[in-house]
């Protein structure tokens, strides 16, 4: 039997939780679809309000930062 590898999904730059500047969502998850679902779950407003097709998959190890801002 194989192990799922869980992934990072990662939303980020125009149109992400945007007011005066943009955000940054994650969601760890199998897949797509959970990654969506996961996203529901948490701030459903998000996939109103964001491109959503518009992420990218680490599989590996990777550093993020997010500049706060209003």
């Amino acid at each position: 039997m194989s192990k799922k590898k869980l992934k990072l999904f990662v939303w980020e730059g125009d149109g992400v939780l945007t007011d005066y500047s943009s955000g940054l969502v994650c969601v760890l998850a199998y897949d797509f679809q959970e990654a969506l679902e996961k996203l529901n779950e948490k701030c459903s407003f998000c996939t109103q309000q964001m491109p959503i097709h518009k992420y990218k998959v680490i599989t590996k190890p990777e550093a993020f930062y997010c500049w706060g801002g209003s």
